[in-house]
């Protein structure tokens, strides 16, 4: 018995032939992970790297899409009477994200925000890795490769990588509690 396959039923398995080549920066994270930064943070109030897709998911207040170009906005986010919270998944190539992580841990250190999650590849080996190892008040290393959704909200296989969710803000003990079920959370600085 032979037995054919719908294209439109199949999730992402490598690359498929004749199709454009995904784009290595565009990694959506599921709705589960964004969801507990919302649990520990009260709200993400700027998600810096993002488009309408990703923000449908993320539901941040304010998001900047490419052409909005994060690295050039000052990441002010106006909260009066309670903490100020970013959420962050940057882009993934190497310079970028180097970048990215940066630019957000100046903008923490210089105030501009309260309280932020980013999640990147466990790029132990890079100084960016290490700058946000040294600072952050806590770390989540899942236990599994995460699968990244696609504009589409269909999981991206083909993941080579184990992640890290960095923590800063006076919440690392709920930090803990919440993603704890995603695998090994140190606490660093409570």
């Amino acid at each position: 018995m032979t037995s054919s396959a719908s294209k439109s039923k199949m999730a992402y398995v490598g690359s498929v032939p004749g199709a454009k080549k995904r784009d290595s920066d565009s990694w959506f994270t599921p709705k589960q992970f964004t969801d507990s930064a919302r649990l520990v943070m009260g709200s993400i109030d700027l998600d810096p790297f993002s488009s309408a897709a990703a923000n449908k998911i993320v539901q941040a207040t304010k998001f900047y899409t490419e052409e909005d170009d994060a690295f050039e906005q000052n990441w002010q986010v106006r909260r009066r009477y309670r903490d100020k919270c970013v959420w962050m998944n940057p882009p993934y190539s190497g310079q970028l994200c180097k970048a990215a992580v940066n630019k957000f841990m100046d903008c923490y250190n210089a105030g501009t925000f309260d309280t932020g999650i980013f999640l990147v590849n466990n790029s132990t080996e890079t100084s960016w890795f290490q700058r946000a190892l040294l600072n952050c008040n806590a770390v989540c290393f899942p236990e599994k490769r995460i699968s990244f959704w696609n504009v589409d909200g269909k999981a991206v296989s083909g993941n080579t990588r184990g992640q890290a969710f960095f923590y800063f803000g006076n919440y690392a003990e709920k930090f803990f509690e919440e993603f704890d079920q995603y695998g090994s959370v140190i606490i660093i600085r409570p």
